[in-house]
């Protein structure tokens, strides 16, 4: 099992900080995927991720695992920051998104 954290930063004017804020927590559990968070709807369960070693497009057709493991390189431009953790025992917050296998 794969467990993705989205997260983006924010200026908090009152405390002249920037903070973390949570976006979105993605789990790759085999050939299912579970998209759950504030912004969950910001992360696309079906874009293709080229693979910087192989330069292989990969799909979560192709690997569920290993294209939650890539997402890092999908959402590069700064706006958000990915971490990846294989956890054994995530489970998904209620009002989640589920993607089952891609056809």
């Amino acid at each position: 099992m794969i467990q993705v954290r989205f997260s983006t930063s924010e200026f908090n004017p009152d405390t002249q900080e920037w903070v973390e804020v949570p976006v979105a927590e993605l789990i790759a559990d085999e050939e299912e995927v579970t998209i759950s968070g504030p912004h969950a709807d910001w992360i696309s369960p079906d874009i293709s991720i080229i693979d910087p070693e192989t330069t292989e497009h990969v799909t979560r057709a192709d690997n569920t695992e290993r294209w939650a493991q890539l997402l890092p390189f999908a959402y590069r431009d700064g706006e958000l920051t990915v971490e990846i953790s294989e956890s054994a025992g995530a489970r998904p917050a209620d009002g989640a998104f589920h993607y089952p296998a891609a056809a």
